[in-house]
């Protein structure tokens, strides 16, 4: 299964990359340079959940966990072929279940705070239709420091009708060792660090006036720490119980597939499908829909439905099932067999002429503008009993 799965990525990623090769040079054609347009994008988002599998306490127990996440992106274009950007924003979070590392309420690990930014630079080569990029990060947490990089390529022709991208990233991670309070001094892991690998490729084409498409595949490897250090399990052939214990090495692989159709000058239908493989021992499968219609010039409504269904991972074993004597163990239930439904409404309101308009100011009468106003509701449950729900709020802003 694994031979197969990796020649069958392999063998999507050698087309995707194959594919500006295979196209018709078309010398008439030069990909349009970058507007003179500042775009910014400010995102809110809260979610709650609750459910009675804590990995915190071997399986069972709260999950509630609250968390208000802020994000700001921003594309400053500097010249015709020259662009930064930023994305950058901070989670907050108060958790029932991290609470319990200390077995008492209103411990240290109950909340936190979660800061992180990417600085981007991209590239155009005008003569070639291809843009690089390169790109910068960073992310902390009480228990938690992460630093990124990354590589970019875009080739598009066809009238940009044919797109493929392919993006390159390597995660530097380091853990804060924090153990369960009885464990503490019993305990210890042999690293504290942890590297993730990333590569993707993705391939777009217009294939008519109402159908659109995208392929996708992607390769993960991570290495070092895999396990979170304060997860406990329990065993059923001792009383004693020990932390989560995973390999130190992780391979991931998720192809997928998007469709957009056009059936209705005033509707979309959104389809997209993932299969995931990973050599924990979980494939999963996983389908989208999203179906956007204008009710008026300004106005969208887009309900959406989401289901996604997984087998275990072989170190997986609910409370008091595994042995002391296996190797690897976790009683964390995002790596048990499970199936999820996430369903909600998208508004989205972008009159022509924005929100708000301010009059020229500034020297080159740069205009600023709210260009359009976005929430989203959502509703997500899963077969392991965990429910959730979230709201979304997007403003979308521009000047010129």
């Amino acid at each position: 299964m694994k031979k197969s799965v990796l020649s069958g990525l392999g063998f999507l990623i050698l087309a995707l990359l194959a594919l500006p090769a295979l196209a018709q040079d078309d010398d008439s054609y030069r990909m349009k340079g970058n507007s003179r347009e500042i775009e910014a994008n400010f995102l809110s988002n809260y979610y709650q959940q609750d459910g009675n599998n804590g990995a915190v306490t071997g399986g069972i127990g709260t999950e509630q966990l609250n968390n208000f996440a802020n994000v700001f992106t921003i594309n400053i274009p500097l010249d015709s072929v020259n662009a930064i950007g930023f994305y950058g924003g901070a989670d907050y979070y108060s958790s029932a279940s991290t609470d319990n590392i200390d077995n008492h309420m209103s411990s240290a690990s109950s909340s936190d705070l979660r800061g992180f930014g990417t600085l981007s630079y991209s590239r155009k080569n005008l003569n070639r239709n291809e843009t690089y990029g390169v790109r910068v990060g960073v992310s902390q947490e009480y228990d938690y420091s992460s630093f990124s990089f990354g590589l970019s390529y875009t080739k598009e022709w066809n009238h940009s009708n044919s797109e493929v991208n392919v993006l390159g990233q390597a995660f530097i991670d380091q853990w804060s060792l924090i153990y369960p309070i009885e464990l503490r001094g019993n305990v210890s892991l042999p690293t504290k660090n942890r590297q993730s690998y990333n590569g993707q490729v993705n391939f777009s084409q217009v294939i008519n006036k109402r159908l659109q498409m995208n392929l996708s595949g992607e390769f993960v490897y991570m290495q070092g720490l895999l396990s979170t250090p304060f997860h406990r399990v329990y065993f059923s052939d001792v009383v004693s119980h020990d932390i989560e214990r995973l390999p130190d090495t992780r391979l991931k692989l998720p192809i997928g597939v998007r469709l957009n159709y056009f059936p209705l000058d005033f509707m979309v239908v959104r389809g997209y499908y993932r299969y995931y493989w990973d050599d924990f021992g979980i494939n999963a499968h996983t389908a989208e829909l999203e179906i956007p219609f204008k009710l008026n010039t300004a106005l969208t409504l887009a309900p959406f439905f989401r289901y996604h269904v997984q087998t275990a991972a072989d170190y997986f074993a609910p409370y008091q099932q595994h042995l002391s004597t296996e190797e690897f163990y976790t009683s964390d239930y995002d790596l048990s067999a499970l199936n999820s439904q996430k369903f909600g409404l998208n508004f989205r309101y972008s009159p022509l002429y924005g929100l708000v308009r301010t009059k020229p100011f500034l020297p080159g009468k740069w205009v600023f503008m709210i260009k359009y106003l976005e929430t989203r509701f959502g509703y997500y449950t899963r077969s392991t009993g965990l429910n959730a729900y979230f709201v979304s709020l997007n403003l979308g802003f521009s000047a010129k």
